[in-house]
């Protein structure tokens, strides 16, 4: 275990308030996060469920629309890659970017339907969630349309986050030619599934304890094995490095120099952490972008998801809000 030397309260504000000065690329499945509020007074007359009261509706961005939305939040300029149908929930995203001053990159396909996760949520509890998606490989065609946009624009970008929910963008092809195009900069990976091949020449991945276990093959790995299968990982996958978030137990890190670490976890009060994963790599990325220190990085994800999980949904966190939880 390499020892960690504890970054200063006046270094680390330093380190947020430079991510202004970066321009990153989302690319992966965009999600519209749909929340209906309400309260509940009494059961139904009809069946043994629960009469919602609506008070109020809200869209979000969510998925790799979550990832642009924290980084747009913590004051980096952000372009969001993705596709969505021809269904009218085009433009609430779209409108949903221009608010976060997000720059979409999308690409709209006929016959598809946008993916779109609905929340109703009551007594600060979610009651019931409605999942509509398509889930087929995204079209070639698309696929390579989307490429070349994002090839006009690389040179402006200083890396890449890729964001995978196994929506249909990222195929094995999508990926391997994305990391063909950012060769010299970091791509850091939010994988899915059990089979990393895919993301094989990535900068890091960056899946959450029980990923990662079953991507090992190994679920009921304990706490003491989680080093060794990560180096094998990284070592199979050629990788610079893996982060492996942990919940409440916190984050480990293995870096570019093969030194690892366990940064404990920094939340206050835990409400939902659905979406944290995508604030901890959003600021992960940034944080290594200009510090070049895995694990300075990584606290400083550490301190922007432990705020995060403080909120109901999938929600972003400001550098202000970040400063002020912590003092800093």
């Amino acid at each position: 275990m390499s020892p960690y030397h504890n970054i200063s309260k006046d270094a680390m504000r330093s380190l947020f308030n430079d991510f202004s000065s970066l321009h990153l690329l989302i690319a992966g499945d965009l999600i519209l996060d749909h929340y209906i509020w309400g309260s509940v007074n009494r059961i139904s007359p009809e069946a043994p469920v629960p009469v919602i009261n609506v008070d109020k509706k809200e869209s979000r961005l969510g998925g790799a629309g979550n990832v642009a939305a924290n980084l747009a939040g913590l004051g980096t300029k952000v372009t969001l890659a993705g596709i969505c149908g021809k269904d009218g929930y085009q433009d609430i995203l779209l409108e949903l970017c221009h608010q976060k001053q997000i720059l979409p990159l999308l690409r709209e396909i006929d016959n598809r339907q946008t993916t779109v996760k609905s929340r109703i949520i009551a007594q600060h509890q979610q009651l019931v969630r409605i999942d509509e998606e398509n889930r087929e490989p995204v079209p070639i065609d698309i696929s390579n349309r989307l490429l070349k946009d994002i090839r006009q624009n690389a040179g402006v970008y200083d890396g890449v986050i890729l964001s995978d929910y196994r929506k249909g963008l990222l195929t094995d092809e999508l990926i391997a030619e994305i990391l063909k195009i950012f060769p010299d900069k970091p791509v850091i990976i939010d994988p899915k599934g059990y089979d990393y091949k895919k993301y094989h020449g990535a900068t890091a991945i960056k899946p959450n304890r029980k990923e990662f276990a079953n991507a090992v093959r190994h679920p009921e790995l304990s706490d003491d094995e989680i080093e060794q299968y990560a180096r094998k990982l990284v070592a199979d996958l050629q990788l610079k490095g893996i982060v492996i978030t942990l919940g409440e137990d916190g984050v480990f890190i293995l870096d570019e120099n093969r030194e690892s670490l366990v940064i404990p976890t920094k939340a206050r009060e835990v409400y939902d952490v659905s979406g944290a994963g995508d604030t901890f790599i959003a600021a992960f990325t940034a944080g290594l972008i200009v510090s070049n220190d895995w694990f300075t990085a990584a606290k400083a994800a550490n301190l922007a998801s432990g705020v995060v999980v403080g909120k109901i949904g999938t929600a972003t966190v400001t550098i202000d809000e970040i400063f002020s939880n912590y003092n800093i």
